[in-house]
């Protein structure tokens, strides 16, 4: 399992550094969006804007925004009080698409409160 998410959005890297995989999913490799990793670049070709979500790709199938955390939310394992919420409420499609436009203005108003810009600016990556 490959995750590329916003590592400098607080909100972010706290969701992914708190929901438990692996046991559902073996070895989750983590990537800041805004690195130099190839696979990121290979992201926004593929047409996946990561302004506008995260991406999760499992099993050769790639998950973007509100997928994404649908799927994380369905293979967290319930070890504490926010993984089974988290799978019990977001775990379901319709749900996470319901409550993926809060998450990002979240992350708008994190970004702004913490200095920082969205991972693209006019079309190109953010330095």
């Amino acid at each position: 399992m490959l995750i590329i998410y916003d590592g400098e959005c607080p909100l972010c890297r706290d969701y992914v550094r708190r929901i438990r995989l692996e046991a559902a999913a073996g070895h989750v490799e983590v990537v800041d969006a805004r690195s130099a990793d190839p696979r990121v670049a290979a992201a926004w070709a593929a047409g996946h804007d990561l302004d506008a979500g995260m991406l999760v790709e499992l099993d050769g199938m790639r998950h973007h925004g509100a997928a994404a955390v649908a799927v994380l939310a369905a293979l967290s394992t319930p070890v504490d009080a926010f993984n089974r919420l988290n799978r019990a409420v977001l775990a379901k499609p319709a749900v996470a698409r319901a409550f993926y436009p809060i998450f990002r203005l979240a992350r708008r108003v994190a970004l702004f409160a913490t200095g920082r810009g969205p991972l693209r600016q006019n079309g190109t990556p953010a330095a």
